[in-house]
């Protein structure tokens, strides 16, 4: 076995090892970068403001409203009964009036927002490195700079049973094409003419299949996007489907072709394996191997100094950020 295929496996076992171990799931800091998704409008990277973690703390209160009153109610009567049971005890002690029951009330109410308060973005710096991952919920349409878009090995483009119009892959088809192929079909053709391919049978779609991590860079305009192989598909039924080690390939080769093509600019990735590819992970595990791909590839060498994961807001009740950021902050 070569150094390579060693060293692949090495990497591998880190990240088995990462899984294996225990989680947190409680945020304490906003990511620098925060976008309204779907407003089309791009801001510049900045630094975590009150109005941006007042917006978190309403996004928490708005979606949990009941659960807000009864971690307030538990938090007074918890306090309540402490304070009870020092003032039966220690005659002498005197806690009474208006100013305690005040200290009681907002101590409760502080320990409820504490609670229900999550941040919906983080930076992790790369330790001895100029980058950057950023981790936040958005819309992956609206960053700048590069984006990563995940196919089957057959790199489809009609919408149906090759590509499902709920994926991210045909989001951007009807998105950037609007579900005209031909141009996409161009771009893909002339990228990958060079790459050895199988033909098989299939009963709708392409029959041309690549290898796993094959990569294409497409454009759209002034954007520029890198479409990589990341799971096989069904030739019967075209469902599509992968597993971790033909995830760890394909981001792989997607981190080879980004340092070719980022040029500087940040590069944007979904969570990769967390759509219609079947891997199965729960959404933390499938972070937690990203980031840790991200951050061997960039110690082996630069991809680029900033490299945004968006996740769907979907997912915000799934993961808390903040225990991500924690997590590899102590590893």
């Amino acid at each position: 076995m070569d150094s390579a295929a060693l060293s692949k496996m090495s990497v591998l076992g880190r990240f088995f090892a990462v899984l294996n171990r225990h989680s947190p799931t409680d945020p304490t800091q906003t990511a620098r970068f925060i976008h309204r998704g779907g407003s089309g409008k791009r801001r510049k990277q900045m630094r975590p403001t009150k109005k941006t973690k007042c917006r978190d703390l309403w996004n928490g209160i708005r979606r949990h409203p009941w659960r807000t009153l009864v971690v307030a109610f538990a938090a007074f009567s918890v306090i309540w009964t402490l304070v009870e049971a020092t003032t039966h005890f220690l005659p002498g002690v005197k806690i009474e009036g208006r100013y305690a029951l005040s200290i009681v009330i907002i101590s409760s109410i502080l320990y409820s927002l504490e609670r229900i308060w999550k941040p919906s973005g983080i930076v992790i710096k790369v330790a001895t490195t100029n980058t950057t991952i950023e981790v936040l919920f958005g819309n992956l349409f609206a960053f700048d700079g590069l984006r990563t878009i995940a196919a089957t090995e057959f790199f489809e483009s009609e919408l149906g049973a090759p590509v499902s119009d709920k994926s991210l892959h045909g989001i951007f088809l009807k998105k950037c094409f609007g579900g005209g192929v031909q141009a996409f079909d161009k771009q893909i053709k002339d990228q990958l003419k060079a790459v050895e391919s199988v033909s098989v049978s299939k009963s709708d779609g392409k029959n041309l299949s690549y290898p796993i991590g094959t990569t294409a860079l497409i454009r759209v305009d002034s954007d520029r996007y890198i479409v990589f192989a990341l799971s096989k598909a069904d030739p019967a039924t075209c469902k599509a489907y992968s597993d971790v080690t033909m995830m760890w390939t394909a981001i792989h080769n997607l981190w080879e072709r980004a340092r070719i093509e980022a040029g500087g600019h940040p590069l944007n990735l979904p969570l990769v394996g967390g759509g219609i590819s079947g891997i199965g992970l729960p959404t933390r595990d499938l972070l937690n191997l990203l980031i840790l791909s991200a951050i061997t590839e960039t110690k082996a060498r630069e991809i680029t100094q900033r490299i945004r994961i968006v996740l769907h807001p979907e997912r915000f009740e799934e993961i808390d950020l903040r225990d991500v950021k924690q997590h590899w902050e102590n590893t």
